[in-house]
């Protein structure tokens, strides 16, 4: 009953996140767009580290981790986003509330496993602009990239895992650019509908080895090749006329479909961490992504460029008692963490970074209390500068996914 009611769920959900607006950043303006994805809840609690590994939880961002994969387990993640933006002389505030995930992992045998779902792992959502210099300019934007994926894990050796992922990304972006100059008579709109495709690769090792009777040491690795992806475009160029702040477009132009190339940055990751099993974990990652590939907007500023980005994570969790009888909240499990990234972007000669820190708790649900969770995180951050004439944003997110577990492929026994 459950299985069928949750893939029900699963495919619902995961329709919907195609279409929904993840982001309303200014600084989605830039490249394909701003990438919003961090992993699972748990992920996300916990600084976003990839490197943790159990037997009980999908792991989204290293396919090696379904080695370990025990049961089958099914994961949904949903975010809410309140952002305030600032100038440093005008203010603005924004929302967005979004599907993080849909996925479901699935063991082979007690060394392997695999798993398939949705992302929606890239996103633009910006409307920029206004009156100066005797320009009137207006930039919009909105849609993003997705990641349908396949991934599957084997442990090789005792404690060591690898993994593959393959990932189909698609999804459509309409972009659109208005400049009106003061004096003359008809501005200028450029309307882009790009449709996007392709496909990439994420490759994962996991290692994990006990110190003693129940401490532990976790290594992980991801490496994503460098990959391309298809740009389908439709182009309108129209007049605008120009009404105090309404534009009314005429001698609307459609121009020749055509086709672009653009690349999906390479990322490393290497990561440690150290615990006591079933108590405690406190894990550190390094990322390195080749985003100086990155191509902007035919209309973006001139000032603008991109440079690889570093990122750099610590976070871990505590269970008071996971095996308490007399008290629910020794069983839950708490997650913290940080985390810096350098996103790549340069604009005026400002690097545009990005600062978090997260709270969340795991919630043991159901009869399979042990095993399934409702999952929480609570995430506060800064993006971005007012230095330079830029814009700073402060964000604050409440997560909220389920994390649940079955078994398959086994036989009922009666007396």
């Amino acid at each position: 009953m459950i299985r069928s009611f949750l893939i029900v769920i699963v495919a619902f959900i995961g329709f919907n996140a195609i279409a929904q607006q993840r982001t309303s950043s200014p600084y989605s303006f830039f490249g394909l767009g701003q990438q919003t994805f961090k992993g699972t809840i748990e992920n996300r609690a916990m600084g976003s580290i990839r490197t943790y590994s159990d037997s009980i939880h999908i792991n989204l961002r290293n396919p090696a981790a379904y080695g370990n994969l025990r049961l089958t387990t099914y994961a949904i993640g949903a975010t809410h986003t309140e952002n305030w933006a600032t100038d440093g002389t005008l203010n603005d505030s924004f929302n967005n509330t979004t599907v993080e995930y849909v996925s479901i992992g699935i063991p082979l045998s007690r060394k392997a496993a695999f798993g398939f779902g949705l992302v929606p792992f890239q996103s633009v959502g910006y409307r920029i602009g206004g009156i100066d210099d005797n320009t009137f300019t207006n930039f919009e934007g909105r849609g993003g990239l997705n990641r349908a994926y396949f991934s599957l894990g084997a442990n090789i050796i005792e404690g060591l895992s690898i993994g593959a992922e393959v990932r189909y990304n698609f999804g459509e972006e309409n972009n659109s650019s208005t400049v009106v100059l003061e004096g003359v008579q008809l501005g200028t709109n450029e309307t882009n509908d790009s449709d996007f495709s392709g496909l990439s690769w994420n490759l994962g090792l996991h290692y994990s080895k006990l110190l003693s009777e129940s401490r532990e040491i976790q290594l992980a690795a991801t490496y994503s090749p460098q990959s391309d992806i298809t740009a389908t475009n439709n182009r309108t160029i129209s007049n605008v006329t120009l009404v105090g702040i309404s534009e009314f477009l005429s001698n609307t132009q459609q121009l020749e479909e055509s086709s672009e190339k653009f690349q999906l940055p390479s990322e490393l990751t290497l990561g440690i961490g150290y615990g006591q099993r079933l108590k405690w974990f406190l894990g550190a990652e390094y990322t390195n992504r080749g985003t100086s590939v990155s191509t902007n907007r035919s209309f973006s500023p001139a000032a603008t460029q991109f440079t690889d980005s570093n990122s750099y994570r610590l976070g871990g969790y505590y269970i008071p008692d996971y095996n308490s009888i007399t008290s629910y909240w020794n069983r839950i499990t708490y997650r913290a963490g940080i985390r810096y990234d350098e996103t790549g972007l340069n604009i005026n000669g400002q690097d545009i970074t990005e600062f978090g820190m997260s709270f969340g708790m795991s919630l043991p649900v159901g009869q399979t209390s042990a095993f399934s969770n409702a999952n929480f995180s609570f995430e506060y951050g800064q993006r971005g500068t007012t230095t330079n004439g830029l814009i700073k944003e402060d964000f604050f997110s409440i997560s909220i996914g389920l994390s649940l577990n079955d078994k398959w492929f086994q036989k009922l026994k009666y007396r």
